[in-house]
């Protein structure tokens, strides 16, 4: 059955209203931070003996690097039309380099981080959640909760020392750093995805392991009153067999859950930043230190951009799954 087009519009409406406020304030909270880049790099060359740099150059600096002292609200105005013009900027820690470039080489590694972390933890987690709510109130169902609960309070950055240390500093199971084995050639070839495998395996245990508690919690706390409700009654009296009302049941806790798995997409992608810097992993997270340290606007704001398109986009998706898999949602948009 086809969505409902107020639906729709309702749902596409609002996706562009919170972008607009979000590349907003992705404008205003980088200069919110006291400092300016440029002077940040001329304190650096006068510390390395450039004493008798002329206080000029600080100008020649700003000019070179893009930073205006026209009014905020021209600024403004200007990254608007050039952030809808696909131009991103040049990256002050990294310059001349477009911050564009920067991304598309940072960006698949993190996203391959994302993806394949947060579709196992999902998977695993909402396994594991219906196998204690179905078997609630046993040992099964106490063995996982305290699981759950014990993952979902750890703290991703102290896993990931503790994980780098036991396996790759002392076990030296594990590499230190990189996406792949050095001397290797990237491409589609079989000895390329076992290196990269290889090197996002601790990375990647670490999102699964901090994020799976929130999903086996999630999962267990939904389906145990789905388990109780009338129509699961209803359908045990029609005669359904028992695999049948539990996959029913599960269909129905799902559905929360799939508004948590559109969040932690973006919230993955700004949260494993930590993961990427002590897992040296050429993500975007290394570039976000970077950036940071040396007050580089440009690559914050295509960073924070990058975050708020991937949880508007999740959110808009799920908004219009929810619409195929919930009747009550199409029939409110109609």
């Amino acid at each position: 059955m086809a969505l409902p087009i107020k639906y729709i519009i309702n749902k596409t409406s609002l996706f562009f209203i919170i972008f607009f406020g979000a590349i907003s304030l992705n404008f205003f909270l980088p200069r919110l931070i006291p400092g300016n880049p440029a002077e940040v790099v001329y304190a650096e060359i006068l510390k390395a003996g450039g004493s008798g740099i002329n206080p000029s150059y600080l100008h020649q600096l700003e000019a070179e690097y893009g930073l205006s002292s026209a009014p905020i609200y021209v600024q403004y105005l200007v990254y608007l039309k050039d952030l809808f013009q696909g131009n991103l900027g040049v990256s002050i820690a990294f310059y001349p380099e477009p911050v564009f470039s920067i991304l598309a080489q940072a960006l698949p590694w993190t996203l391959f981080l994302v993806a394949s972390s947060i579709t196992i933890s999902f998977f695993m987690g909402n396994l594991l959640g219906r196998y204690a709510g179905i078997n609630r109130n046993t040992i099964k169902d106490l063995s996982v909760n305290i699981f759950g609960m014990f993952m979902a309070s750890f703290p991703a950055f102290v896993l990931a020392f503790i994980l780098l240390d036991i396996f790759a500093v002392y076990g030296k199971i594990f590499p230190l750093f990189g996406a792949y084995s050095i001397g290797m050639t990237p491409g589609l070839n079989l000895p390329f995805i076992l290196s990269v495998l290889y090197h996002s395996a601790l990375p990647i245990l670490t999102i699964i392991l901090t994020s799976i508690g929130g999903w086996i919690l999630g999962m267990r706390n939904n389906i145990i009153p789905n388990l109780n409700s009338d129509y699961i009654n209803y359908a045990e009296n029609l005669g359904f067999k028992d695999y049948q009302i539990k996959n029913i049941a599960y269909r129905n806790a799902l559905l929360p859950n799939l508004t948590g798995f559109a969040m932690s997409i973006g919230l993955s992608v700004s949260g494993v930043i930590i993961e990427e810097s002590i897992f040296s992993y050429p993500g975007v997270g290394m570039y976000m230190i970077t950036a940071i340290d040396n007050l580089d606007y440009p690559l914050m704001q295509g960073i924070f951009l990058m975050v708020i398109i991937a949880v508007l986009v999740g959110n808009l998706v799920v908004d219009l799954l929810y619409g195929f898999l919930d009747p009550r949602i199409r029939q409110e948009g109609e």
